[in-house]
């Protein structure tokens, strides 16, 4: 099974959502079909391998449908390169918008503004969300780049760049290459992010277009990925503030988490045994993690396996679980979907600890020790102040601006600081070690 470099590759959008629309895993399709390794489904859908005939006829009866339905076709029917240079192009790699997904709940107004703010007459071409870890901000993106009224006024077209903390920017700039119609010569000549944006820049013209670049860690990542002309928009996701406010400046939209009406709805929506019980379960478990929308959709899916058939029992043992914070951390969800492109290392589940984590690994050792420090205030909407936190972490102010610019630590318009409850259980969770380990090494 010959492998395709990624950057050559297009991903089988049609096989993936076939799978997912089953709520398969990769691993289980490959029981299904006897195929000896899960990575084999991976490679079909990521399109950096074409299944061999038997294969792809077991896949046809798996899912009950054609070669052409399941994108199996070594001649597709659909051209990922248009023939006409000023086709529409639409980057195949934007996360599927699957039709069986739940209402978007709670964002309703947020949605309006952004497509205000990019579909304006006076053309804004520079936005970014920033917030929270798991607080829905590629959601977002991918709700925009399927809205009808979105597409229409980026009548040329919507690209799409998944960066994380450590992007392949030639890959993906090659890869736009590709679907701007760039031929193989032009692209063999292009060495570098300069000759790349140069040259996809003078390939896109006049030609009005959207560029979603999503899980943005470094400003700088971002400006490479500024190609297009004065005709193209830019829409930056990314947990930090700075990035956020040095990209889109006052153009920067925070993301919050959801209100504790909207956080119900988003359960009971998912897990329809809770309209059975008393209104304070599900309001109980939206305050235990703040509103925020990852740590609602993990409570969910665990619910829903654990209330199917309605036992009492193992219902309250559910919910009592649920009361523990080490517990909701590790609650794990596959990397698919909405979550995929949290880029987690390779084989790594999808938990709030681990999102969190990435943010707290990229900090000093004084930061990390300070907001493990600040665990001991009430979380948010309690406040503390500046001198109360100066006491606690024992650091000096730049400390705690570090962490405010990072986006784990919250400034109120009175000057207060806030620490989210998730940032708060995690912080906790680690303070906690610490002190262990600190015992240990005394004993």
């Amino acid at each position: 099974m010959p492998i395709k470099p990624a950057a050559l590759a297009y991903p089988n959008l049609l096989l993936k959502r076939a799978r997912q629309e089953r709520g398969w895993s990769q691993q289980e399709v490959a029981n299904l079909i006897e195929a000896p390794q899960s990575f084999m489904v991976n490679r079909w859908e990521n399109g950096t391998a074409f299944p061999g005939p038997s294969y792809r006829e077991k896949l046809c009866a798996l899912f009950g449908k054609s070669r052409q339905e399941l994108g199996l076709l070594k001649q597709p029917s659909v051209v990922l390169v248009p023939s006409d240079p000023l086709a529409p192009v639409y980057d195949p790699t934007i996360p599927i918008h699957l039709s069986n997904v739940r209402t978007l709940i709670g964002r309703e107004q947020l949605l309006a503004q952004l497509k205000q703010q990019l579909c304006c007459p006076e053309n804004v071409m520079l936005s970014a969300l920033y917030g929270l870890p798991g607080v829905g901000k590629t959601t977002l993106a991918m709700t925009l780049a399927a809205d009808s009224e979105v597409q229409k006024h980026f009548r040329d077209g919507i690209l799409w760049a998944g960066l994380g903390q450590q992007p392949d920017l030639l890959a993906l700039l090659s890869r736009w290459g590709t679907l701007l119609g760039l031929s193989q010569e032009e692209r063999n000549a292009l060495k570098d992010d300069k000759s790349w944006a140069q040259a996809l820049r003078r390939t896109i013209g006049s030609r009005h277009m959207l560029i979603l670049i999503d899980d943005v860690w470094s400003l700088a990542d971002s400006l490479v990925c500024t190609i297009g002309s004065a005709n193209c928009s830019y829409l930056v996701t990314t947990r930090l503030p700075e990035v956020a406010l040095r990209f889109a400046q006052a153009y920067a939209i925070k993301v919050p988490e959801l209100s504790l009406d909207d956080g119900v709805q988003v359960l009971l929506q998912m897990v329809p045994a809770l309209l059975e019980m008393e209104p304070e379960v599900s309001r109980n478990l939206v305050q235990a993690v703040g509103g925020l929308p990852l740590a609602l959709s993990m409570m969910g899916n665990y619910l829903l396996v654990q209330t199917r058939h309605r036992q009492p029992r193992r219902v309250q043992a559910a919910l009592a679980c649920l009361q523990q914070t080490e517990t909701r951390l590790l609650l794990e969800q596959p990397q698919t979907g909405f979550e995929h492109v949290l880029r987690l290392p390779a084989g790594a589940p999808l938990t709030l600890k681990a999102i969190i984590g990435m943010s707290v690994d990229m900090l000093d050792e004084a930061s990390r020790q300070a907001l493990f420090a600040l665990s001991v205030f009430p979380a948010k909407p309690s406040t503390f102040s500046e001198e109360a936190a100066l006491g606690a972490a024992g650091v000096e102010t730049d400390t705690l601006d570090r962490l405010v610019d990072c986006g784990l630590l919250e400034i109120t318009t009175q000057g207060r600081y806030q620490l989210h409850q998730v940032i708060a259980d995690y912080a906790s969770s680690k303070r906690s070690m610490c002190n262990l380990s600190s015992v240990a090494k005394k004993g």
